[in-house]
């Protein structure tokens, strides 16, 4: 990935997540084209192109941002801090519930790899 992505502003590094996540949670990996997933995020193919060589980088990426996002999330909730069950699963549902707000297409990306 080129390091110029993260350079982005904020909104327009959200719009490729999002975009990504959705396209990709929707079809195939095959089946996901990277000219949707720039539509979606409101930018040129190329330019995605630019930010990610190939398709492949893209995914693997969003796996990445999903994982180091969940962790944050985790951490931020003291999911992992000791306490009663039913406490701890609050926690974990509360962390949970903050990343569907944040990336509603996240759990379908994870969910429908293949």
């Amino acid at each position: 990935m080129n390091e110029k992505f993260y350079r982005l502003p904020e909104e327009k590094r959200q719009r490729i997540i999002h975009a990504g996540y959705r396209v990709f949670s929707e079809n195939s990996y095959k089946k996901s084209p990277m000219g949707e997933i720039a539509s979606a995020a409101g930018i040129s193919k190329s330019l995605l192109f630019y930010y990610f060589h190939n398709k492949k980088e893209l995914y693997l990426f969003l796996w990445d941002e999903a994982a180091r996002t969940t962790m944050e999330y985790m951490k931020e909730s003291h999911c992992y801090e000791p306490g009663d069950l039913f406490e701890m699963l609050e926690r974990g549902m509360r962390a949970k519930l903050h990343i569907i707000r944040r990336y509603p297409d996240m759990a379908s990306f994870t969910g429908n790899a293949n």
